[in-house]
């Protein structure tokens, strides 16, 4: 062997040379391994996957079907926390202290866990868990568990736990509707019976009044588009009171009041047809007297009463579905089922681990005893060397 280096073939021959000392050492880490891999607990996964949320339509205040009002949290999820898409805000609720919490309490795992505080638990139980959400944005629950069929039983909890958020702030938001929108009923039908008996007191003053049909026409239609503009602006501060509003339903909901504000306008100005128009109701001024320009005006707020109550009712009702609703929210894709097959431990990957690894440290260890071998024997023969150049 060279003095300075030490090449391929003396490499090879300190190998063999030291080859019972590698053999035991792999063979040992081999016989461990198996032993180890044999008395590790086998590990059962379970999978549960979840449809992303759908945003339920509901009819709209102004009867025309552009409106939609959340069905389930999901439906909020749009532009409500800014996320990407709703099905994020699920993954969100999965992950969430509530979540955990409710599933800790519901198995008892402080217990099965030996948990001393419920920080504890929850980080033995998100050791457990796995979340994803494929770019289909179907959520897949994954739970490891010694115990198949409570791998199972855990996965499927996860599902019934975010069904019981869901419901709580459905429930939540359709209460907060109904109320704010039952104050606006009552008060608009009290003003309903001011117009009512306004338009009885200028009868009984003036005597029954005439107009003729397309006056009757245009009343009816100013009424209609009125009342939905004023039902539009009711349904966007309804929805402003759980939503932000940078929100897309609420930027929807505002491009539709300046529709019904310009279609309001163009009847103002008289822009419908080639006729010009008085000012707020679009009836020729040189037609009709003052007494039934009157007439048609309160018969103008009548109809704008009207049609704001039987779209505010509308609305009213399908809060109170919504407040009471009690369908499940959750729409699952796959149940969990009680695996038969464990995922760990992956015993041959173990064994071949330690075997490579073991190799590697023994023929590190047999080049070491080498090369300090060597060191050794060269020692005496430097010093006569020495002694020789200073004698």
């Amino acid at each position: 062997m060279n003095e300075d280096t030490i090449n391929l073939l003396d490499c090879w021959k300190a190998l063999v040379k030291r080859k019972w000392l590698i053999g035991f050492i792999v063979g040992a880490a081999a016989i461990a391994s198996v032993i180890l891999s044999l008395l590790l607990p086998k590990i059962y996964a379970a999978t549960t996957s979840i449809l992303p949320p759908q945003q339920e339509g509901s009819v709209g205040m102004t009867g025309m079907g552009a409106s939609q009002l959340p069905g389930g949290i999901g439906g909020l999820a749009g532009g409500f926390l800014g996320l990407k898409s709703p099905a994020d805000l699920w993954v969100g609720i999965l992950k969430s202290q509530t979540v955990r919490d409710g599933i800790i309490q519901r198995f008892d795992l402080m217990n099965a866990f030996k948990a001393q505080t419920i920080e504890d638990a929850r980080g033995a139980l998100n050791a457990m868990v796995v979340i994803t959400k494929s770019k289909e944005d179907i959520i897949s629950i994954t739970v490891e568990d010694k115990d198949p069929q409570q791998a199972a039983l855990l996965a499927n909890a996860f599902v019934e736990e975010l069904d019981k958020v869901n419901k709580r702030v459905v429930m939540s938001s359709g209460g907060r509707m109904r109320v704010f929108l039952e104050k606006r009923l009552n008060d608009g039908k009290v003003e309903l019976v001011k117009i009512e008996e306004a338009v009885k007191a200028f009868q009984e003053r003036n005597g029954a009044i005439k107009l003729d049909d397309q006056s009757k026409a245009i009343i009816d239609t100013i009424g209609k588009v009125k009342g939905q503009l004023m039902a539009k602006e009711v349904e966007l501060q309804t929805f402003l009171s759980y939503a932000t509003p940078n929100n897309p339903q609420a930027e929807i909901l505002k491009s539709q009041i300046e529709e019904l504000r310009g279609s309001m306008q163009e009847l103002e100005e008289g822009k419908l047809g080639d006729r010009r128009a008085s000012k707020g109701l679009f009836i020729p001024t040189a037609k009709m007297p003052d007494l039934a320009l009157q007439y048609a005006r309160l018969l103008r707020d009548m109809k704008v009463q009207e049609t704001l109550d039987t779209l505010l009712t509308q609305q009213y009702e399908i809060s109170r579905i919504q407040e009471a609703k009690d369908s499940p929210t959750v729409q699952v894709l796959d149940m969990a089922k009680v695996p038969g097959k464990k995922v760990k431990p992956k015993r041959a990957q173990i064994v071949l681990l330690s075997v490579f690894s073991a190799t590697f440290a023994a023929v590190l260890l047999a080049l070491f005893m080498e090369f300090v071998g060597q060191t050794k024997t060269r020692q005496p023969a430097d010093k006569r060397d020495l002694a020789l150049k200073v004698g």
